[in-house]
This record gives C-alpha cells, structure tokens and sequence, in this order.
C-alpha cells in the first residue's frame, strides 16, 4: 500500500483559526488548554444554537433533528472507539466524567475492598480514585521507575490479588510521555476479577483507540483536544454500567 501524502494546505483550510488576523504568527503547544475546532465541529456548534437549542426527542421538527443529532454524536463516537452505542456517554470534561464515576465506584466498593492507581497519572484523574480511601478502600499505588518514569507491569502483579476490584492507569502518561500495554494489563488485572479504567486524555490525541483490542472496561478522554468542542468522553462497558449506581437522574 502506497502512503498518501500528508496535504496541509488542504488540512489547514478546515480550521478557521488558521485564518483569524489576531492569531497570526503564534503556535500554540499548550496540550491542556485543547486544541482549535475545526469548521465542520463550528458548524455544527452554530446550527445547534441557532436551530435545536430545545428539548430534544420531542414531537415537533426542532427537537426531532435536536435528538437525532445526539444520536448521530453517540453512533459515530462508538464507530471511532470500536463499540456498542451504549458505551458512550458525553460529560463536561474527562476531569469532571472522572470524578462522577469515583463517586459511582464509592456506592459500589465496599470497605476492604482494593483499588489500585498509579503515581504516573494526571491528579485531576488519579484523585478521584485516591479519595475513595475517605470510604474505607484501600488504596494501592503502582509506582514508576523513578529515574525512567516506567511503569512496569511486573510491578503490577505484587500488587494484584483477589481484594483488588479496579486498576486505574494512563494510557500515555502526560509527564514522561510513556505509552503503556494495555492490554497487557487489562488481561493481568482480569485474571484476578479487577475492573480497568483507563485515562486516555493524553494517548487519545495522537491515536484512534479501538476498545475491543484494549480490552479495557471503562476508557476516558477530552473530546476538546481532538479538534471537537468541550466535553469529557466516557466509554463504559454496558454490563459494568449497569452495577453502577445512578449519579444523575
């Protein structure tokens, strides 16, 4: 197969931003703060606001294309990640998916039961997990190599036993930049029963993750630092979803 060749002047033309006068001549590397939408994403922005901010799935026309539009979001979201339409939900922030679904894990531990995370994460993604020690879990950090930042999954089994009901890591870590296995680790921790949730706000950037490969139960990331508007999206297995206790209506 004979590669492509990568146009920008074809790509270019798709973000407005490349073309706002008070912008010009500056490069932006800043990773947290997102990334410029492109028009398609503005668009469809502009049409929500001007023709579909209702109640949607309603009966007249406004709010029928209002839920339409959400569904098509929701279908073409699993389409990208490989799953069910019944794995995405869309949240303000990956931050703020985190920290509704620690408060979900809270109702669904139990005192004595083990979580583990790592000292390679995020703490707006880590935290969440950490505070469930207020609840009587045990916390267990999964430490990286402190002249490298590894995270080596053989650490990981000294840790992993039959208290152990969620390992919580980074995709790709945001510090040290590091790409973890997985897979790798999803197969160890399913070996012992343990959920996994995997913070994919700085891998997702620069790869399309395909889920069923990953194996993974639950799969966060920024949908504002892949060129689309501010919201958090949370992927989760149906069957854990339902276990779950509501956070919402």
């Amino acid at each position: 197969m004979t590669a492509l060749p990568l146009d920008t002047d074809l790509i270019r033309a798709e973000f407005p931003a490349f073309r706002e006068p008070s912008l010009d001549g500056w490069a932006f590397f800043e990773n947290a703060g997102g990334s410029y939408t492109s028009q398609q994403v503005l668009g469809r922005l502009e049409h929500y606001y001007r023709a579909n901010k209702v109640q949607p799935y309603g009966f007249y026309p406004a709010s029928r294309e209002a839920g339409a539009a959400m569904d098509l979001a929701h279908r073409r979201m699993a389409q990208a990640l490989n799953v069910g339409m019944d794995w995405i939900h869309f949240g303000p922030s990956t931050s703020g998916n985190t920290y509704a679904l620690g408060h979900a894990f809270a109702g669904w531990l139990k005192p004595g039961d083990a979580v583990v995370v790592t000292n390679q994460d995020h703490e707006a993604n880590g935290g969440a997990w950490r505070r469930l020690a207020d609840r009587g879990v045990v916390i267990r950090e999964w430490q990286v190599d402190p002249v490298t930042g590894h995270l080596d999954p053989a650490a990981l089994d000294k840790l992993l036993d039959s208290k152990v009901r969620a390992v919580c890591f980074p995709h790709a870590s945001n510090i040290v930049g590091e790409i973890n296995p997985v897979h790798e680790i999803v197969q160890k921790a399913k070996s012992y029963g343990a959920v996994t949730v995997v913070d994919g706000v700085s891998y997702a950037p620069h790869g399309l993750p395909d889920l069923l490969e990953l194996g993974c139960d639950i799969y966060l990331f920024s949908a504002y630092k892949v060129y689309g508007p501010h919201q958090g999206v949370m992927a989760v297995r149906p069957s854990l979803a339902s276990e779950l206790p509501n956070q919402g209506h």
